[in-house]
């Protein structure tokens, strides 16, 4: 039996497909990439804005044939999406056997068989209470050594959000903040290192909040330090990151810690201070830009990213301008830009106050273009400079490429042979581009 997941949205739900198709694994299915050669279809899906929801509605009324015309297919939507809308998935597309929303991925053998055995829509939305219960499980049980692991890994530490911003779904589809034990994590890592990975992602829809919730008084940057002592770990990231959970002591783990990547990747969402206080952020501009100031002074090399939202309700000209000049003064590294999307159930969805769409867009693309000339005088500024590069493999265009990811999580195309796959390299950056660097070999 054969199974292929398509995954919409974040990282965290690329590690929740992970985790699925482990599960999957470890019960005897096997990957297919093409859904046409699939007996069990899942959909994992967003709801964080609206374009990810029309698209797996879309790619649901094109797999009604494909469910038709092999009896017996089982056809899931997982996540975010099923979580929030179960009953309108069903409405809108009756061809789906299950429903499956955040909290019970552990359970998707239990829930293929009850609804291979019961011919009717399976609905399941737990709220999981136990983190621990959905770490990623061996590829095979028993194999945990044996089976290979990916160059990088993501690693869930926290799941949920107890922030409540008014415009965001999260808090509703993924419940409140709830931390993985620092042993459950550690344990995860060392099996994955042992099995070939170098670089770990830390997820959580804030990762700083994580340990707030356990008993035991383990902080983010005690686990970013238990974590740095494995070895044969070479590079630890984390994402994503609230401003107001900044701390002096995070601050020093990233400055401290060899493996701790120099990346932060910071949303600031808007640019004015009423803005940020009727989104509920918990934090003003000035204390943005404090954050900004002081690990900049400590932390050499360092990149910053961010979210940021155009459009937000009741933003004005003025409001955007004014954002505008902030993001120019502070100069990021790179920004994921998008237009405010009502969510309903969210505050602010409700409000009447709300941008007409074009101006959003035109708003966007204004944003965009500004972030766009930042980010490439940023990168041509590093020109000169040597970078520590891992190298992911062949380079997806030219002929003797390599491609890979400096530790500012910036990507890096050089010239180099397929054997280097793996390997920490010493690159000299020769060329600065909107998407990265070109650079050569430093023997």
């Amino acid at each position: 039996m054969k199974y292929s997941i398509i995954t919409y949205g974040c990282q965290m739900n690329e590690a929740d497909s992970d985790l699925i198709s482990s599960l999957l694994i470890r019960s005897g299915w096997e990957p297919t990439p093409s859904h046409e050669s699939a007996d069990l279809v899942i959909l994992n899906t967003c709801s964080v804005r609206e374009r990810p929801e029309h698209k797996v509605y879309s790619v649901l009324g094109e797999l009604r044939e494909w469910k038709r015309s092999r009896p017996g297919a089982v056809l899931v939507v997982a996540g975010c999406m099923a979580q929030r809308a179960a009953h309108e998935i069903l409405a809108r597309a009756p061809h789906v056997d299950i429903v499956m929303g955040t909290g019970s991925f552990h359970r998707i053998e239990e829930l293929l068989n009850r609804a291979q055995s019961d011919g009717r829509p399976v609905v399941a939305l737990d709220m999981e209470e136990d983190p621990n219960a959905l770490r990623c499980p061996p590829t095979r049980a028993g194999q945990e050594i044996e089976a290979p692991a990916p160059l990088r890994a993501f690693v869930p530490i926290i799941r949920g959000c107890s922030n409540f911003c008014s415009y965001c779904i999260v808090p509703y589809v993924r419940g409140r903040e709830a931390s993985r034990s620092l042993s459950e994590i550690a344990r995860e890592v060392e099996s994955l290192v042992a099995r070939g990975t170098r670089e770990v992602t830390l997820l959580g829809q804030n990762v700083l909040a994580y340990g707030r919730d356990l008993a035991d008084g383990t902080t983010f940057p005690d686990l970013l330090a238990h974590l740095n002592g494995i070895e044969g770990l070479w590079r630890i990231r984390f994402t994503t990151c609230h401003p107001r959970d900044v701390t002096p002591a995070l601050i020093a783990a990233m400055a401290d810690l060899p493996a701790v990547c120099e990346h932060l990747h910071l949303p600031i969402q808007a640019g004015t201070d009423q803005l940020l206080q009727e989104m509920n952020r918990g934090y003003t501009t000035e204390h943005y830009i404090e954050i900004i100031e002081q690990i900049r002074s400590r932390i050499a090399g360092l990149a910053i990213t961010t979210d940021i939202m155009v459009g937000f309700p009741g933003e004005t000209r003025p409001d955007f301008e004014a954002s505008l000049r902030l993001y120019k003064r502070i100069r990021f590294d790179a920004a994921f830009t998008f237009a405010y999307s009502p969510r309903p159930g969210t505050a602010a969805a409700e409000r009447h106050d709300q941008v007409p769409r074009q101006e959003r867009l035109a708003r966007l693309n204004h944003l965009i273009e500004v972030q766009n000339q930042i980010t490439l005088q940023r990168n041509e500024g590093q020109v000169g400079e040597e970078a520590e590069v891992l190298v992911d493999g062949p380079a997806p265009h030219g002929e003797g490429l390599l491609a890979g990811r400096a530790r500012n999580h910036k990507q890096v195309i050089l010239r180099g042979d397929r054997g280097l796959t793996g390997s920490l390299v010493k690159v000299r950056l020769t060329e600065g581009h909107l998407w990265g660097f070109r650079g050569v070999l430093v023997v």
